[in-house]
């Protein structure tokens, strides 16, 4: 048999193309980039192009979406016996501030710094999620080069908050959110200043992926499809009239269904491949090891924290209310994505937790 011997320019041809996925090119694809931003493209095209109500778009994506995103943090935390065994104090401590910390803070009068944080909290949340999906493509696809790690972090940053930093110079709600006024003038220098920034990092950006083209290595192409994905549209909602609810809605949509699907990879893998083994895990298995049983209990946590606000919440749901039992109410039931959102800033720590990476199969990257 005669041996296949590749040429200087085939074996450059091959590391251009070759790409490894986190669980397969149709299923990434589907929920961790293009399927999953579809999602927000579609909320705001129903705002913009049918007479469909807002705050109905808003309800559907906050049970359906986000409140079930919050529980499958719970389903593999506070359900797993063991978890709860390692992490234990750790996870019931946390518990306890977050469902405090929101009545201390009304009665401190400070309800609007909470409000402020917790917008600020939740953009960060959803930008460190995309960061880890990068991270995670950059490690399957050996994309480790010192030089390229420093540049795809600063490029993907600079990109991505842009859009944000400079939303309240375009839009009068998330201006009001604002514990301080901005002049015009110096409103101007900051946003001028800003733009400079990412075109420069932009540019130097390119200019790296152009030299990496010509010397015919790897441009890890799902790391690109990730940032053409998670970065547009994050300039069309920031830039568009949609109102500041709707825009925070269509931004975390995508940030949901990748969760989710992240989430039930993991879930698959630890609690439904050996039952005997899963025993040990004690609810978490029962919940996480059918996807019928996930989907149920989930969205049973979400109309918890949706629908029971509505009878003792008067005369309306919102931080905005002057009524302090509503505001103290109100902070009660918002605690969960407080919650969410510290538990989940260390629960995928991949380098430091052998058994994530198992669970995750990174160890085959």
């Amino acid at each position: 048999m005669a041996s296949t011997v590749r040429t200087p320019i085939q074996t450059k041809a091959q590391a251009r193309f070759q790409t490894r996925w986190i669980i397969s090119s149709k299923t990434d694809l589907a929920w961790f980039t293009l399927g999953g931003v579809a999602a927000s493209y579609i909320f705001w095209a129903l705002w913009r192009y049918t007479s469909i109500p807002l705050l109905l778009l808003v309800a559907i994506w906050g049970i359906v979406f986000d409140e079930t995103h919050g529980f499958a943090t719970i389903s593999r935390t506070y359900l797993d016996a063991e978890e709860r065994e390692r992490r234990g104090r750790w996870l019931w401590g946390s518990l306890a501030f977050f469902f405090t910390i929101g009545p201390i803070l009304i009665f401190l009068h400070l309800g609007d710094w909470l409000e402020l944080a917790t917008e600020l909290w939740g953009y960060y949340h959803i930008f460190k999620q995309h960061y880890g999906f990068m991270m995670i493509y950059k490690a399957k696809n050996s994309d480790l080069n010192p030089q390229d790690n420093r540049l795809d972090k600063l490029f993907f940053a600079a990109a991505f908050y842009f859009p944000f930093l400079t939303y309240p110079l375009h839009n009068k709600d998330a201006a009001e959110m604002i514990p301080f006024p901005i002049p015009h003038r110096a409103a101007m220098i900051f946003e001028n200043a800003l733009l400079f920034v990412l075109i420069l990092i932009g540019c130097v950006y390119l200019a790296r992926q152009w030299q990496k083209w010509r010397e015919g290595l790897s441009l890890n192409w799902p790391k690109q499809i990730l940032f053409a994905a998670a970065i547009p549209v994050n300039y069309l909602l920031f830039r568009s009239a949609m109102p500041l609810i709707g825009v925070y809605a269509a931004v975390t949509i995508y940030h949901n269904i990748q969760y989710h699907r992240l989430v039930w990879f993991y879930n698959h893998n630890k609690y439904g491949q050996n039952e005997s083994l899963a025993k040990r895990f004690g609810l978490a298995t029962l919940v996480n090891s059918r996807w019928l049983a996930y989907v149920a209990c989930a969205l049973f946590y979400a109309l918890l924290f949706d629908f029971v606000p509505d009878f003792v919440l008067k005369p309306h749901i919102g931080p905005g209310d002057a009524n302090l039992r509503n505001q103290i109410i109100f902070s009660f039931f918002a605690a969960p994505g407080l919650l969410h959102y510290w538990i989940d800033g260390h629960i995928w720590k991949v380098r430091k937790d052998p058994e994530l990476k198992e669970y995750l199969q990174l160890k085959r990257a």
